[in-house]
C-alpha cells in the first residue's frame, strides 16, 4: 500500500530495523479482510494462556467496526473498560487495606489509563490481529506510537510523548470483555489471566517515588504560598502547555494533547523547582520578570542565543488586540524551541505591535538568562 506522508515515511525508514525486529510492524499494514480468523484465534489464545469455549467472542473482540461481515467489538469494548476498572480496583483495595480512596484511585488510573493499555496491546502484539478492511487500514499513528514505545528507557507511569490510537486499547479491552463472558463472568479467572499481562502493575511505592506531576506541582506551591497557573498555545499539531510560579515562566511542556502537554509542562516545572530549593541560586524565583526593565534590543539578543545555540529561530505572535481603534494596546507572546522542549512567554500592554514584541522578546531573554542560555 502506498504511504502518503514522505516525512512520516522517512521517520519510519530511520527506525525500521529495530521496530519490525520487535514488533513485525508491516502486519499492520497488510490487507486483513481475509485474515486467517483461526490463525488470529489460536495466536491470541496462546498469548492469553486461555482457551475460549465460545470461540465467536473472541472473533468479535478482535473485529473492527470497518469489517461489516461480522458483529465488531464495540460492545465488548464498552464491557471491558469497566471490567477492567473493577478488576484492578479490587486488587488494590485488597492489597492496600489502609490506603486513602484518593491513592487507590490513583493506582487505578495510571494502571488501566488509555496510554497503559496501549503499550499492553504493543508489548503482546495484540494489534497484528484485528480484522478491518482495506479502506480503513491501522493508521500511521500506529506505527509511530510503536517506534515512540521502543524508544522510552523504562515504565511510563503517568503519560508518554505522543497519544495513543485509540484502536490499541480497545483491543486489549474488548478482549479482556470476551474472556470475561466466555468464563461466565467470573471476575477471579478474569483477573487470573489479565494481571500476568498487565505486569509490572504500577505500585503503591512507585506512586510514593513519582507522584502525579501536576497535583505534586500545585502541592509544592501551595506549601510556599505560590500561585500557579499554566497557560496553553497552539503550534502546528502540538498544544503547549507554559507553567507560571507567581507570574514567573518557569518550564512548558508540548504533545499532540492538552493534558499530557500540562503532565509534561509539570514535570519539567516540579525539577527546577526542586533544584532552585536544593541549590538556592535562582534569585529570579522571588523576582517578576514582567516587573522588571525591558531590555534594549531585546528580539536581537533573543535571536542570537538561538543562533548560538543552534535552535529554531524565536516565533512572535499577537496573542491580544485591546482598547478602541483611538487608542489600541497589544500583547505579543514569544516562542523558543530549546533542545526538546517549548518555551512560550508573554510580553506587556503595549501601544505598538513593535514594541508589544520587544516586550515579549524581553521577557524570554531573562527566562533564558535564568536558565542559563546566555
Amino acid at each position: 500500500m502506498k504511504r502518503k506522508n514522505s516525512s512520516t515515511n522517512s521517520r519510519h525508514k530511520r527506525s525500521a530495523n529495530k521496530i519490525i525486529r520487535t514488533y513485525d510492524v508491516d502486519t499492520c499494514f497488510e490487507d486483513q479482510s481475509t485474515i486467517d480468523m483461526d490463525h488470529s484465534i489460536a495466536s491470541v489464545e496462546s498469548i492469553l494462556r486461555y482457551k475460549f469455549n465460545n470461540k465467536k467472542l473472541l472473533e468479535e473482540a478482535l473485529t473492527h467496526s470497518s469489517y461489516t461481515d461480522s458483529p465488531s467489538y464495540q460492545r465488548l469494548e464498552f464491557l471491558g473498560d469497566s471490567v477492567l476498572g473493577h478488576a484492578i480496583s479490587l486488587f488494590f483495595f485488597v492489597t492496600y487495606p489502609d490506603v486513602d480512596a484518593g491513592k487507590l484511585s490513583e493506582l487505578r488510573s495510571v494502571n488501566v489509563s488509555t496510554e497503559r493499555l496501549a503499550r499492553v496491546a504493543v508489548r503482546l502484539g495484540l494489534y497484528k490481529y484485528i480484522r478491518h478492511n482495506k479502506a480503513t487500514v491501522l493508521s500511521d499513528k500506529v506505527l509511530e506510537f510503536l517506534i515512540a514505545v521502543e524508544e522510552e528507557a523504562g515504565m511510563v507511569v503517568h503519560g508518554g510523548r505522543m497519544k495513543a490510537p485509540k484502536v490499541l486499547v480497545d483491543i486489549v479491552e474488548s478482549v479482556a470483555a470476551a474472556v470475561y463472558a466466555d468464563c461466565g463472568f467470573n471476575m477471579q479467572i478474569l483477573w487470573m489471566i489479565f494481571r500476568r499481562l498487565l505486569e509490572p502493575l504500577v505500585m503503591l511505592d512507585v506512586i510514593l517515588a513519582q507522584p502525579q506531576p501536576i497535583s505534586a506541582l500545585y502541592e509544592v506551591c501551595h506549601k510556599d504560598g505560590k500561585q500557579v497557573d499554566v497557560k496553553y498555545n497552539w503550534n502546528g499539531d502540538r498544544n503547549i502547555a507554559s507553567v507560571f510560579v507567581d507570574n514567573i515562566f518557569i518550564a512548558s511542556g508540548s504533545s499532540e494533547t492538552k493534558e499530557n502537554a500540562k503532565l509534561h509542562a509539570a514535570e519539567a516545572a516540579l525539577s527546577k523547582l526542586t533544584k532552585f530549593k536544593s541549590v538556592d541560586t535562582s534569585p529570579q524565583t522571588n523576582v517578576d520578570i514582567h516587573e522588571s526593565m525591558e531590555t534594549e534590543g531585546a528580539k536581537r539578543k533573543v535571536h542570537d542565543i538561538c543562533i548560538k545555540k543552534r535552535w529554531p529561530m524565536p516565533i512572535y505572535r499577537l496573542e491580544e488586540e485591546l482598547g478602541p481603534a483611538h487608542d489600541k494596546r497589544y500583547i505579543s507572546s514569544a516562542q523558543v524551541e530549546p533542545s526538546d522542549t517549548i518555551i512560550v512567554v508573554k510580553g506587556k500592554e503595549r501601544s505598538r505591535k513593535k514594541d508589544a514584541e520587544n516586550s515579549a522578546a524581553s521577557v524570554m531573554f531573562c527566562v533564558l538568562r535564568a536558565a542559563g542560555h546566555t
